[in-house]
């Protein structure tokens, strides 16, 4: 195929070299018509894989490399994926190279910016949905408003937990009345660190309007948790950067918050691969393990609040012995599709004040959409 020529060495600059890249690219995507699969450096610049969009998904399992893995790809990877797609690689030329020896442009840089026309695939990852109960009833102000407070939670749970050595990269895209959120970072601790900010968003949320009241600039919420694979792509088009993710945990997480009463937190039934190893952890592990981390975020403020402890615990019924056990719970979608999840509420401890939660009991969930599936075994 005849190269493309993207010589940017007349800009003088790596930045306008990326700027003048980065215009070669987005003609290479094509408003969204071709999907960017991969490149490698080449002696006079760079190769790239472009396939059209509508063959991309149903190539997909074709080679690993097409969807997983960073977008710069080795030589025989390279031509192997290129073969697998059966396409023609384009050479782009390039008058800066690009080298990691510092002349020229940096292997990072180029595979940061080619990532934008990207589609790639998670196959695990922690992911969490807020949804502000009743939305659409409110005022355009009170909307924006309440959106505007909800961003203030998961960005004071952000920096708190930067703060007390457990950083998280929080990305997120709207559902229209609330997010989905994950974390950037990829990988089991990255995944644990999620469900912290989850849970400290969930204890700013409250303790605001345990503070200040039932006003109406407060959200009302509801939400769920869940592990799962999806593909991630990018708005490419106006200079734009965002992220959005969808596929399987995106879909079930959608099907438990339409389910979910007002004030109820969720967590799906899942099983995480752990990595370098061939154990799963399941959703109690898993909670039990992230919940160790909350340990953490003792004494910090919370509005008016010094909140000394935090604990997480998923629900169920009351037993002979006085005890609780975890009770599995079983959501049949409107497609008829059943999804299963547990009920967890999140208990905060002051100094000096009463404790208050958040979530539900068990005895407050509704009977019918949510329907309990008694298992007396447990589950991994």
């Amino acid at each position: 195929m005849t190269a493309t020529d993207a010589d940017a060495g007349s800009h003088g600059d790596n930045a306008a070299a990326l700027a003048h890249l980065n215009n070669v690219l987005t003609g290479l995507w094509g408003f969204g018509s071709n999907a960017l699969v991969g490149w490698t450096p080449s002696r006079r610049g760079m190769e790239v894989i472009s396939v059209p969009m509508v063959r991309l998904y149903r190539a997909g399992n074709a080679h690993r490399r097409i969807f997983s893995g960073d977008r710069v790809m080795g030589q025989l990877t390279f031509r192997a994926v290129a073969t697998a797609l059966d396409v023609e690689p384009v050479e782009l030329f390039l008058r800066h190279p690009v080298s990691d020896d510092g002349d020229g442009l940096s292997v990072a840089e180029v595979d940061a910016l080619f990532s934008r026309y990207a589609v790639t695939k998670t196959h695990q990852r922690g992911v969490f949905l807020v949804d502000i109960v009743g939305f659409s009833l409110f005022s355009p102000e009170d909307q924006a408003s309440q959106l505007a407070a909800l961003e203030f939670a998961l960005n004071i749970a952000e920096e708190t937990a930067r703060r007390r050595g457990a950083a998280v990269d929080l990305a997120r895209s709207t559902t229209g009345d609330g997010f989905y959120v994950w974390n950037r970072e990829k990988g089991l601790d990255a995944d644990r660190r999620l469900f912290c900010v989850f849970v400290l968003a969930l204890v700013y949320l409250a303790a605001l309007r345990r503070a200040m009241g039932e006003v109406s600039f407060i959200p009302e919420i509801r939400c769920c948790f869940g592990v799962g694979s999806h593909y991630s792509y990018h708005d490419s088009s106006h200079h734009r950067d965002s992220e959005y993710i969808v596929g399987d945990i995106t879909i079930s997480l959608a099907r438990l918050i339409d389910k979910a009463r007002p004030g109820q937190i969720m967590i799906a039934r899942f099983a995480r691969q752990v990595e370098d190893s061939d154990e799963t952890m399941g959703t109690r592990d898993f909670i039990a393990s992230a919940v160790s981390l909350l340990d953490d975020f003792r004494d910090i403020q919370v509005a008016e609040a010094l909140v000394e402890k935090v604990s997480v615990s998923l629900t169920g019924p009351q037993q002979d012995d006085s005890t609780y056990r975890i009770q599995r719970l079983r959501v049949t979608d409107k497609h008829g599709l059943p999804h299963l999840c547990y009920n967890a509420k999140v208990n905060i401890v002051t100094a000096g004040g009463p404790p208050f939660q958040c979530g539900l009991q068990h005895e407050e969930l509704l009977h019918g959409a949510i329907r309990a599936e008694r298992d007396r075994n447990g589950d991994a």
